[in-house]
């Protein structure tokens, strides 16, 4: 198909077969539009990948899964594309390859001046760097012979590259369709990942979960789906549409190292062969697996329909159904179950299945009965109306996918209603507890014995999503008998659009984690409106479920109140809770420390600190099993190795103590033993750190507990462990991540016993261990000697994901603003690349700007040199496999002073504080100048060649960069971005101001207003079905026509089916292929598909309606 050109609008959608693609390209300068270059075909060649490991949130107590991926090739992923003819080099004549391996010299920068300002040349009229040549005439001879005496020329070598431009349709047949990427970045996209794990409760075996290849097929993600009051769902299915999935599960001996070999992994077996399996769980003792299977619903396979449950025998590995049997007071044949199901299907859309206790579930399945959905009327009812003639206040954001009518609210129904079903594992007697309701939540009480239980009910509403419709709570029996309603929330279609806000009424409500039977919930006294000033702000509230069964007229007591926003609570035992409260305005932190059990008591601050400040983060406390199977705090018990360990440390700190007041400390220096410079691992806030003392943790006495944090320094990240005495402040470090590796503690894995105390020695936990050339691995650890010696096994031992990039250069890079805010970014350089060989690269900026509120916390380190580079599916890193150089994250904080501003705003009454987004696109060009320069003055990056690029908000940058520093960037990149902020005009991001409120805001951070000003190519990508909050794909289709009346060259891809992130395998590399072609074109090296149709190689010209990618 030929390409369109600018004299329609946006043109007609292609067929399925690919991306809806337009696209204004100037000619490049100094060349033909019918410029074409042979096709040079090269030889097969593979390129394999292999796993790693990564944490994974499960049912299970912990789980593991692999963020990375195996080796797994598709045919047409190894064919190579075309490869054009040897570029034209920086002089005259050409590069030869001489039919030699396929490999692409650099032609850029072959040869370089380096004087005082470090290298310099000259930039011809088409970006390319041409050498410095002495003009005619004796003049000019006799001006570059002197200037010969005082500069060093420096020949550059090529960097070997690969010539493969991708381009490759990737469904035969379609040419105008999906295509492939160069086969190098697809080789390291195109794998399945390595499996999960799960442990059991008692942390003998593991499942071992197999996944599926990582890019699902677009057959997958097109199936039809509802889109239902911010909910996607999938009809045919009754659940979330678009999940994930394993394909197998398998039972494996603890001391198995991950991957486990065939020999010693156990499968699952008498499920239907080939099913997608989710909702994966052990039963609280570990004597059952539930799960749920689905037909993958591919030709020759069974039809899609409601997810089936099915149980297993961890000791067997036999499984069976658990609703296949139609319930006992139901006479009717299993044929006549809904939808004539052989069995009971479960309704996944808001809640699937809870183990009650070691032998009973609660199930939402369909109701009994179920027909068919409500068909759509022919002719509407009736005009569709919104009405606010009471002049109610209502402020919001732009929400999808919200109900439009009400047959939309006829369908929402359907789909979210469900049974509640009680069913033992043991005998198979399944009971209805909970009549056809919409069910969003059944949460059991620790000790089983009552639940909780929440549903929606009308009115429904068009203007919010389902999170914000009439919702009831209510406390039940475990047999479904009613004790006491907790909540009946009406409508919130007005919750404030400011940051703290929340609903009014009762929320949270949740079951104490170390009681068998308490609930708690929180409720704001503001009304839920940050705006108003009253104290308390919130109450923390409480009922024993028996006294609400038992004592009709009980009222719940109040066990704590914040006068900031309460976040909620964590629960150790009846003396001791974390309550926890914060204020975003301030960015404010206060952690208070109370007594459940004695609410009369006083409650005291643990920490008060901004929560920006990531240096002075003391961590998180670890938690622990309790008899109940849930997880409360682990209150660390002193053991005597241990507290023979602190009563030295302590003895060391004073005698020190007593060494340094003998010297004059200065004036304003903390004095007494207690108090220690805050270490650059971070640890208590306040900036300074309380070493231990004989009367504190020396002591043995008082409260013990398990602080793990990220332990951000200046010189980065540096994971710890810490013991901490609550009473008196004082830590004592247990553990600390030592370079060259990067480290961090995960989970408890020694409270296999609940009633057993928990002790320092002999306590084991699980490590995660990574470094900058390998993949992270588990290894489980088991503390010695307060921590001085640790035993270690290893746990996983998964190969390097990318050996082909294992030789890559990865450094962390500090430099200031001109504001003199310190910046942090990541440079990547290709493996093999020598900067004194090379010179300057092609570069890929990435970014995502950041607001804070002092300069301090923007300039803080946040990362560590030590990490291993984990490459996504959409990764600018993938490009280093190209030869560029890629600057990934570079810092683009956008700050507003606090404490100046208010200072300011003070002196001058009735001026308001300034907010950080009222000098936005200053600061983002600022920051992105300093980074460019950085990464030019290192000698690494050619100026002429730098590409910026962003997703989301991101991709908001990267427009808004282009438009005001055309003088910073070749071209850029922007996926899935929003332009226009008066589209969103009831804030976005962080912003809190209306449109109307900060109009001069919102226009000038719309680079949809600069799209005059925009000289620079700018390639836009957007999910079709975007459901993301103020990034709908009318935010790039409006953009890309205002960019195009203004005769900027710009380029539109949509892909179809995709949301706000891309997933399926055609999409993720035809995404590839698009950003690999515009890097190549317009900052890169030249290398262009033939096929890579744009208005300007068109033959003759075309409609916009016949274009091709």
């Amino acid at each position: 198909m030929h390409a369109c050109n600018t004299g329609s609008a946006l043109g007609v959608r292609l067929a399925r077969s690919g991306p809806f693609v337009c696209d204004v390209a100037r000619r490049l300068p100094g060349t033909s539009s019918a410029a074409r270059f042979p096709p040079h075909i090269l030889p097969l060649t593979s390129l394999t990948t292999v796993p790693c490991l990564a944490p994974d949130p499960a049912r299970a107590p912990w789980s593991i899964s692999s963020r990375f991926k195996s080796t797994f090739q598709r045919s047409a992923a190894l064919r190579s594309g075309p490869m054009p003819r040897p570029l034209r080099g920086p002089c005259s004549g050409y590069w030869s390859t001489a039919r030699r391996p396929p490999l692409l010299p650099l032609p850029h920068f072959v040869t370089g001046v380096r004087g005082a300002a470090g290298v310099v040349a000259a930039s011809s009229e088409s970006g390319e760097a041409q050498v410095a040549q002495s003009p005619a005439g004796p003049d000019a001879i006799a001006l570059d012979a002197a200037a010969a005496a005082a500069v060093e020329v420096l020949t550059f070598q090529p960097l070997p590259l690969s010539t493969t431009t991708g381009g490759t349709p990737i469904h035969a047949g379609s040419p105008n369709g999906y295509k492939l990427p160069p086969l190098e970045i697809a080789a390291i996209v195109d794998a399945p990942a390595q499996p999960s794990l799960s442990y059991s409760p008692d942390r003998k075996t593991f499942l071992q979960l197999t996944r599926p290849p990582s890019l699902p097929p677009i057959f997958e993600m097109s199936r039809p789906e509802l889109k239902l009051a911010g909910l996607r769902v999938d009809p045919e299915l009754y659940s979330r549409s678009k999940m994930s999935y394993y394909t197998g599960i398998s039972i494996v001996p603890a001391t198995e190292v991950v991957p486990a070999p065939p020999g010693k992994c156990h499968e699952l077996v008498g499920f239907p062969a080939g099913s997608w399996i989710n909702y994966v769980s052990w039963s609280p003792d570990g004597t059952h697996i539930a799960f749920t299977a689905r037909s993958p619903g591919g030709p020759g396979d069974p039809p899609r329909g409601p997810l089936e449950l099915w149980l297993a025998d961890p000791t067997t590995g036999t499984c069976r159904p658990a609703l296949r049997t139609p319930m006992p007071t139901v006479p009717a044949p299993a044929a006549s179950m809904p939808l004539g199901l052989p069995y009971r299907g479960l309704n996944t859309v808001f809640d699937d299945y809870v183990w009650l206790d070691d032998d009973t579930l609660v199930v939402a399945v369909l109701p009994e009965g179920l027909m068919a959905p409500p068909p759509r009327p022919v002719t509407p009812p009736g005009p569709k109306i919104s009405d606010n003639s009471a002049g109610k206040k209502a402020q919001n954001r732009t929400w999808p996918d919200l109900l439009k009518d009400e047959y939309d609210m006829a369908v929402f129904e359907h789909y979210g209603v469900s049974e509640l079903l009680q069913l033992d594992v043991r005998t198979g007697k399944a009971v209805v507890i909970g009549p056809p309701r919409m069910y969003i939540e059944v949460d059991p009480s620790p000790d089983g014995r009552f639940l909780l239980v929440t549903w929606l009910e009308r009115p429904y509403s068009t203007a919010v999503p389902c999170g914000r419709f009439p919702r009831r709570t209510q406390l039940w029996c475990r047999d479904g008998t009613l004790v006491r309603e907790l909540a009946a929330l009406p409508l919130a279609e007005d919750i404030p659009i400011a940051f703290n806000s929340c609903r009014a009424g009762p929320r949270g409500i949740s079951w104490r984690d170390d009681a068998p039977a308490e609930i708690y919930w929180i409720e704001a006294q503001d009304g839920g409106d940050p705006a108003v000033d009253v104290s308390p702000r919130d109450v923390v509230l409480a009922l024993t479920a028996d006294d609400a069964a038992n004592k009709p007229d009980v009222q719940p007591r109040q066990l704590a109140s914040t006068d900031l926003r309460c976040g909620g609570v964590a629960w150790c035992d009846g003396d001791l809770a974390i309550l926890f409260e914060s204020w975003y305005k301030t960015r404010r932190s206060v952690w208070w420390r109370f007594s459940p059990d004695q609410p009369h008591l006083p409650k005291t601050v643990i920490f008060d600190r901004n929560y920006e400040d990531v240096y002075g983060d003391p961590g998180s406390p670890l938690t622990r099993r309790t008899r109940w199977g849930t997880y409360a705090i682990a209150r660390v018990t002193p053991d005597p190795v241990t507290l023979a360990a602190l009563r030295e440390a302590a003895a060391a700190a004073a005698t020190a103590a007593a060494a340094a007041a003998t010297a004059a400390p200065p004036a304003d220096a903390p004095t007494g033993s207690d108090a220690t410079p805050l270490p650059a691992s971070g640890g208590s806030s306040g900036g300074v750190r309380k070493v231990v003392t004989a009367a504190g943790l020396g002591s043995g006495a008082g409260t013990w507990l398990l602080m793990s944090g990220s332990g951000a320094s200046p010189e980065g990240n540096k994971p710890f462990l810490e013991l901490m005495h609550l009473e008196s402040g004082e830590t004592h470090r247990l553990w600390q991540s030592r370079p060259p590796h990067y480290e961090a503690m995960g989970s408890l894995m020694s409270d296999t016993d609940p009633e057993a105390p928990l002790t320092v020695e002999g306590m084991s936990l699980m490590l995660s261990r990574e470094s900058a050339a390998d993949p992270p691995q588990s290894f489980l650890t088991t503390f010695h000697d307060a921590g001085r010696q640790c035993d270690e096994r290893r746990v996983t031992d998964f190969p390097h994901p990318y050996p082909q990039l294992r030789e890559l250069r990865r450094e962390v890079l500090r430099y200031p603003r001109s504001d003199g805010v310190m910046l942090t970014a990541t440079l990547y350089l290709p493996p093999g690349y020598d900067q004194a060989t090379h010179g300057p690269l092609p570069c890929i900026v990435w970014a995502y700007p950041r607001e804070y509120k002092t300069k301090e916390a923007a300039g803080q380190m946040r990362r560590s040199p030590h990490q291993f580079t984990s490459i996504g599916s959409t990764s600018p890193t993938l490009w280093l496999t190209r030869g560029y150089a890629v600057l990934d994250g570079p810092t683009l904080p956008i700050v507003a002073d606090v404490q100046d501003s208010e200072t300011k705003a003070a002196a001058n009454e009735g001026v308001k504080a300034p907010e950080p987004n009222d000098t936005f696109v200053e600061q983002l060009t600022d920051g992105a100048r300093a980074a460019v320069t950085e990464a030019v003055r290192r000698g690494v990056a050619d100026p002429a060649r730098v590409i910026v690029g962003g997703h989301s908000y991101g991709a908001f940058m990267t427009a808004n960069l282009v438009a005001h520093a055309p003088d910073l960037f070749a071209a850029g990149i922007a996926r899935t971005g929003a332009y226009n902020r008066t589209l969103t005009p009831f804030g976005f991001q962080n912003e809190e101001r209306t449109l109307w409120q900060a109009p001069e805001v919102y226009n000038r951070m719309s680079p949809f207003m600069m799209a005059d000003k925009v000289s620079k190519p700018l390639l836009l990508v957007h999910g079709e079905d975007d459901s993301n909050p103020g990034t709908f794909p009318l935010q790039s289709e409006r953009f890309y026509q205002a960019l195009k009346g203004h005769g900027a060259t710009c380029r539109l891809v949509l892909l179809p089916h995709e949301g706000h992130s891309y997933r399926a395998y055609e999409s993720i590399m035809h995404t590839l292929y698009e950003q690999d072609q515009w890097i190549e074109r317009y900052a890169g090296y030249g290398r262009l598909d033939p096929t890579y149709a744009t208005d300007d190689t068109a033959v003759g010209g075309a409609s916009e309606g016949s274009v091709s990618d």
